[in-house]
């Protein structure tokens, strides 16, 4: 049971850091400030997070077990195989918002809308068949790493290259992938 919610955390947490929304946390609270920005970057990823876990408890329900075994495995591997290519380096623009906390929620639930964390979480609730679980696990790691982009983000980009973020990641879901497929997990 506990492990949806590891998994949810640990994987989304690895894949989130240096992300395009975390960058993009980082960008819009040196703009408007952390509370509104962080506040409303919450709030995108509790409705996308949501919907992510019920429509992989709908799956679950009405697809064969192994189907999503399989399935979700792919996923896991492509995400990681994926990771593995340097992304173009996205620059984010924001005009000055009346509201910050709705300018964020906005921009971060367009930026999550599909993204690979979001698709790992309905492959995660397919898999497990804890919404609950996987949607905690999910949102603390996304909360976790907007804090850290909005607070310390250029301070671990020049720690830590993003390229190794990226390889990390991409060894993360790839592994989850593999132990999917033969049943360890």
């Amino acid at each position: 049971m506990w492990k949806a919610f590891g998994a949810a955390f640990g994987l989304t947490f690895i894949a989130e850091l240096g992300d395009k929304t975390q960058l993009a946390v980082l960008t819009l609270s040196a703009r408007y400030g952390f509370l509104p920005v962080f506040l409303g970057a919450a709030a995108a990823f509790v409705v996308l997070d949501a919907l992510a876990v019920t429509l992989g408890a709908v799956l679950s329900r009405y697809v064969p077990a192994d189907v999503v075994r399989y399935v979700s495995a792919a996923v896991f591997i492509v995400f990681g195989v994926l990771s593995f290519r340097p992304e173009k380096e996205e620059k984010v623009h924001a005009e000055r918002a009346k509201n910050p906390f709705l300018a964020s929620f906005a921009f971060v639930a367009l930026m999550e809308l599909g993204d690979k964390t979001q698709l790992s979480l309905v492959a995660l609730t397919s898999k497990y068949g804890y919404p609950l679980l996987v949607f905690l696990g999910g949102t603390l790691a996304l909360w976790t790493t907007s804090l850290l982009g909005a607070l310390l983000g250029r301070g671990l980009a020049a720690l830590v290259p993003l390229k190794y973020i990226r390889w990390c990641s991409g060894v993360v879901f790839i592994a989850f992938g593999i132990l999917i497929a033969v049943g360890v997990l």
